[in-house]
């Protein structure tokens, strides 16, 4: 797949990364989930017009990241990528005194998954960041038991003025605050691309899944493996340059 990710980076496509991991202020975390790719970026040595053609979207839509010359994910300002006049509006939560709102809701999702965590009797723990609250069982539990928390946490926080994603991840449950949705629409604005110039891949389109969102905003592909997402990669790359060659 790292290979394939280089080859559309090459041609001109735009690969962006976005992800419900948040580490508000840690770049090296987000490295280490991406270490395989930086390391390839170096061994091959990229440009730098092919390295801006890479980005990752943390915290659903809260973090953006861009490679430097040391081949480090390193934070865009927000200022840069959040406060422009189409994306604005989208970030509300995010300024001044909302903040507040923004806490308020993540105590109301952080009691509503910790009570209906002993409610089924689960052994867990809670993981409370700066825009996300979950529970991680410390035990195995049924992925219904997942299912049921995160459907629950849906309809409870349905009234709620803070946008949100509520989501089974298959090991934990979390309450997000923002969307992917969000992040898609915000880095197609900061990158200039358009709905129909831009496709999602996910494997979490379920209603308990955090793609699910992303339907709104651009072509989406439904995918279940890593090995099944290299295939259409594949595809995708032959297209292009066959498209640009006939």
């Amino acid at each position: 797949m790292i290979d394939k990710i280089i080859q559309l980076m090459e041609i001109g496509v735009h690969v962006a990364i976005v992800t419900a991991a948040g580490y508000p202020g840690d770049s090296k975390k987000f490295e280490g989930r991406l270490r395989g790719l930086l390391d390839s970026f170096k061994e091959n040595e990229l440009t730098a017009e092919t390295r801006k053609r890479f980005s990752v979207m943390g915290g659903e839509c809260n973090y953006l990241l861009e490679v430097n010359e040391e081949f480090e994910l390193e934070f865009v300002d927000p200022a840069v990528w959040r406060d422009q006049p189409s994306t604005k509006n989208l970030y509300w939560y995010a300024q001044g005194e909302a903040k507040t709102k923004v806490e308020a809701f993540l105590d109301r999702a952080e009691q509503f998954l910790k009570d209906e965590a002993e409610h089924l009797e689960l052994d867990y723990e809670v993981m409370r960041k700066e825009f996300a609250v979950g529970i991680l069982p410390q035990s195995s539990t049924v992925y219904e038991n997942l299912e049921e928390i995160s459907i629950g946490a849906m309809i409870e926080l349905s009234d709620a003025e803070v946008p949100y994603c509520a989501f089974n991840g298959g090991n934990d449950v979390f309450v997000d605050v923002g969307n992917k949705n969000i992040g898609l629409q915000t880095l197609m604005n900061y990158l200039g691309f358009e709905g129909h110039q831009t496709l999602h891949v996910g494997d979490r389109f379920t209603s308990t899944g955090n793609d699910s969102r992303v339907r709104d905003a651009c072509s989406i592909l439904w995918v279940a493996s890593p090995d099944e997402t290299t295939f259409f990669m594949r595809l995708l790359y032959r297209d292009i340059v066959n498209a640009r060659v006939l």
